[in-house]
Order: C-alpha cells, then sequence, then structure tokens
C-alpha cells in the first residue's frame, strides 16, 4: 500500500471512527434525558470524570508506544518491537488494577462527600462509582490496543473497534433502560463492553506482528526508552487529568450533577465534533515519527501545509452552521434545557473553531517529533490557565461561566501555535496565513452569511437535515472553485477508493 492510501485509510478511518459514536451518542442523550432524568443522566456523566481523574496513572505510556511502535516497525527491528510491547503491557495490567482499587474503595467519599447528589440516589451513585472502578481497567487495556494500533498506522482497526464498542453498549444500555433496569445497569453495560475492547485490539492486530513473543518482566533499556516521555507524560497526564474536566466537577460540585449533566450536553456536541477532527488528523503523529527517523522534514513541511488547509476548511464547514443553527438544533433535540445551554453551546462553539485552527496539528507533531517537554509545557500552562477561568467565571455564572473559561483558554492556543510554527517545523505565519489559512477563512465568511439567511426555513429535523446537505454541497462546490479544495483532496479520494477496491478483490480472491 503506498503512502497517500495508507493516509487516506487512516484519515476516514479516524473520521468514520468518531463520527459513528458521535451519532450515536446525539441520538442516545435525549432519549436518557427522558428515561432516567436529569439526576441520573448527570451521574452516569460523572463516570467518565471519575475515570479521567485516574488517567495520571498511564503515565503517558500511549506516546512512546505510537512513536517507537511505528520507528521499530518501519525498521523491522523486531526485538525492540517485543520489548516495548511486551513491558508496556504488563505496566498498563499493572496500573489498570490499582486504578480500579482506588476508584471501588472512594466511591462512597465520591457518592456522599464531593459531588452533590440527592440522598435518596446515593446508594445508586456507590454502585456506579464502583462500576467506574471496573471501567477504568478496561478503558486502560483498551488505550494499550489503540496505541498499538496507531503505532502500525492500521487507524481502521483503532476506530473501527472503538466506533462498534461503543454502537453495542449504548443500543444495550438504552434498551435496559426502557425495560426499565435504570442507571446502574447502563453503566454496568458500558463497562463490560470496555473490558471486552482490550482483547479484541489484540486479537485483531496480532496478524500484523506475527514474530511477537511476550517477554515476562519489565525490561530496563525500554523503560530507558520511553523515560523522556513517561516522565513529561506523567506529569502532561497528571495536569490534563486534573483540569481537563475540572469545568464539569466545579458545576457538579458547587450545582449538583443535574447541572452538570445539563452542561455535557453542548460539551459532548463541540467536543465530539473537535476531536472528530483531530482524530482525523491523528495518523500525522507517527508518520511524523516515522519521517523524523529517514530524515526526510522537508517531506512533513509539506504535508503541515496540506493538513493546514483542508483543516481550516473542514472546521468552517463543521462549526460556522452550528454557531449559527445550534439554537435550532438544541430545540429539536434537547427542548427540555435547550434554553439553559443555548448560550454555552455558542461560547464551546467558538472555543472548538480556535482550538482546531491553533492545536491540533501541532500537537500530533510535537509529540511525533519527540517535543514532549515543551508540549507538556504547553499544555501545563494551558491547564493552569483554564483552572483559574474556571474558578473564577463558574462561581459567578455557572455553566454559563464555563464557556467562557473555555474560549478565554484559547488565547494560550494561539500563543502556542505561533511559537509552534517559528521554532519546531520553521514556517513564517505570514506564509502559512497566506497559502493555507486565508482562501477558507474568506470561504467560512461566505459560507456563513449563506447560512444565516437559511434560518427561517429551518423548523424541523427534516429542513434541517435538507438545509444541513444543501450547505454541504455549496461549500464543497465553492471550494473547489476557489481552489480550497484541489489535486491533493482528490488524490486522498482516489487513494480510499483504489485501496478499499484492492482489499475487496484480495478478500473475494
Amino acid at each position: 500500500m503506498s503512502s497517500l492510501q495508507r493516509s487516506s485509510i487512516n484519515m476516514f478511518a479516524s473520521m468514520a471512527g468518531y463520527v459513528v459514536p458521535m451519532l450515536v451518542n446525539l441520538i442516545a442523550t435525549p432519549l436518557l434525558l427522558k428515561e432516567l432524568g436529569d439526576d441520573a443522566f448527570g451521574l452516569q456523566s460523572m463516570v467518565a470524570v471519575v475515570i479521567g481523574y485516574l488517567a495520571v496513572m498511564d503515565l503517558g505510556l500511549s506516546w512512546p508506544i505510537i512513536k517507537y511502535l511505528a520507528e521499530d516497525h518501519a525498521k523491522n527491528d523486531i526485538e525492540s518491537e517485543n520489548r516495548i510491547l511486551s513491558t508496556t503491557l504488563q505496566l498498563y495490567v499493572v496500573i489498570g488494577i490499582v486504578g480500579m482499587f482506588i476508584i471501588i474503595f472512594s466511591a462512597d467519599l465520591f457518592a456522599r462527600v464531593i459531588f452533590k447528589i440527592p440522598d435518596e440516589m446515593i446508594p445508586q451513585a456507590i454502585v456506579v462509582f464502583r462500576l467506574a472502578g471496573i471501567g477504568f481497567l478496561g478503558t486502560v487495556c483498551t488505550s494499550w490496543g489503540q496505541a498499538l494500533a496507531m503505532g502500525l498506522q492500521r487507524f481502521d482497526i483503532s476506530y473501527g473497534v472503538s466506533a462498534t464498542s461503543n454502537l453495542i453498549s449504548i443500543g444495550i444500555g438504552l434498551g435496559l433502560v426502557y425495560s426499565g433496569y435504570g442507571v446502574v445497569c447502563y453503566v454496568m453495560v458500558r463497562v463490560i463492553v470496555s473490558l471486552i475492547s482490550g482483547p479484541t485490539y489484540w486479537l485483531l492486530i496480532r496478524r500484523f506482528l506475527p514474530k511477537f513473543k511476550l517477554q515476562w518482566g519489565i525490561d530496563r533499556e525500554t523503560l530507558r526508552r520511553v523515560r523522556g516521555y513517561v516522565g513529561y507524560g506523567a506529569i502532561n497526564r497528571g495536569v490534563s487529568s486534573l483540569v481537563t474536566k475540572l469545568d464539569q466537577t466545579l458545576i457538579g460540585i458547587w450545582f449538583g450533577i443535574a447541572a452538570a449533566g445539563v452542561y455535557s450536553v453542548p460539551f459532548l456536541v463541540v467536543n465530539a465534533l473537535g476531536y472528530m477532527i483531530s482524530y482525523m488528523l491523528g495518523f500525522i503523529f507517527p508518520m511524523a515519527s516515522e519521517l523524523q527517523s529517514l530524515g526526510q522534514m522537508d517531506r512533513l513541511r509539506d504535508i503541515f501545509m496540506l493538513a493546514s488547509q483542508f483543516i481550516a476548511a473542514l472546521a468552517g464547514m463543521i462549526f460556522i452552521p452550528l454557531f449559527i443553527l445550534g439554537d435550532i438544533f438544541l430545540t429539536l433535540w434537547v427542548p427540555t434545557i435547550a434554553d439553559q445551554v443555548i448560550e454555552v453551546l455558542k461560547l464551546l462553539t467558538l472555543a472548538g473553531y480556535i482550538g482546531v485552527l491553533t492545536a491540533t496539528l501541532p500537537n500530533n507533531l510535537m509529540i511525533g517529533l519527540g517535543k514532549i517537554k515543551q508540549f507538556t509545557i504547553y499544555s501545563s500552562i494551558r491547564a493552569f490557565v483554564l483552572s483559574i477561568f474556571c474558578l473564577i467565571f463558574i462561581s459567578q455564572m455557572g455553566i454559563e461561566g464555563a464557556g467562557w473559561a473555555v474560549l478565554l483558554t484559547c488565547s494560550v492556543d494561539v500563543i502556542y501555535f505561533i511559537i509552534f510554527l517559528r521554532r519546531y517545523i520553521k514556517i513564517p505565519l505570514y506564509f502559512l496565513l497566506r497559502r493555507a489559512y486565508l482562501k477558507p477563512i474568506l470561504l467560512g465568511v461566505v459560507f456563513a452569511f449563506i447560512t444565516y439567511l437559511c434560518r427561517p426555513y429551518v423548523i424541523s429535523w427534516i429542513s434541517l437535515g435538507l438545509v444541513a446537505i444543501s450547505l454541504s454541497m455549496i461549500y464543497i462546490t465553492l471550494g473547489f472553485c476557489i481552489r480550497v479544495f484541489g489535486e491533493s483532496e482528490k488524490k486522498v479520494i482516489r487513494g480510499i477508493y483504489y485501496s478499499i477496491k484492492n482489499n475487496f478483490v484480495n478478500e473475494s480472491e
């Protein structure tokens, strides 16, 4: 498979692997709100918060797995592959078991002291948080499997398993909720599926590593190799874990889990869209490691320029309609809470757009190039700024204050982006703006005007769908007309087509 075909498949798989769970969550959210109620819905949303706080324990091991597996596989160094996979697998299992018991033994504390939970729901909350502990073990094992697939640049497997497990867990969970089994059974199903996901990754990826042999014990050479990532990764994970969910945590502590659940709705939408774009270009991380190891930095810069224009165009097509039509979407989707979150959605949408333009590509490249120290400094500063803004604005403005905190924190991303261009990728800012961002931004301005003119016609799900499809076609057509999209995008589509065709023919034979 050529480099173009591999990149095309990885980008397409990343997009599909994130779009499917996103759509499933969008469908499931109003159903869960209706059947569980605000408090129970908020309780299940806090499971991810609790698990996120223990994410620090993985010490950022997924990064060296992806980086060094990509390098070792490119060099066909079987011995190094065996050492890094064996050592990290055993570390992940130990981390998962320790974290599981920490959360289980802290369940009573979460339910009775930390979060503002109605008295009648405390017994259920304790069970849910204990299940979250078991879910942490499944999440850690799944992280190892995903890192393994990404290191081999098999993003189709990485996101295929993720999308499938998400679809199965939510589908079965919703069925149980509608059968009257409540929030405990819903969380239980999601935990069981997460426990199955880790081994599933290994079974699917095993054929790409036929010479792998598990080596018991922790290899010291591997630890020395990854120690830079582990040290800074631990700091980065720790800071990120403490702050990433801080907005939702503070809302849950100060205003109750029902308010936290309400805030999680617009956060889910914007976060899902932002991560979808980010994950589409996640293949650049292992590719950067590979090209750096081969000394092909000029080629990496060319890829960065093309990816920057593409991501700017894609961000405009997604976030501009969400900002202009988001209130209508919320009214149709979650009418009972729409009025509470319309302003929050707008603030988060602006933050998502800025974050995609300034942080998505630099984050992937910094880690791929081994600049983990610099990346950790940036993420720590960002986390500190976000925490300050959250403490100030949420206490005064509630969930809308959380939106302002996230938006104002984007100032750190802008500064980071400018420094990254000058020091690490060595591309002048004015050159990038002129060659990659100017046309997408101009296209976005025209697109915003057209989208605003369509507002009066959006009165139902059908009209929203028709307008969304029409706007997308207009945007893509205009993009090709002014050459925002061009030969690179056509090559990507052809690469995906021929790869799928060749795989189909091979399987048929």
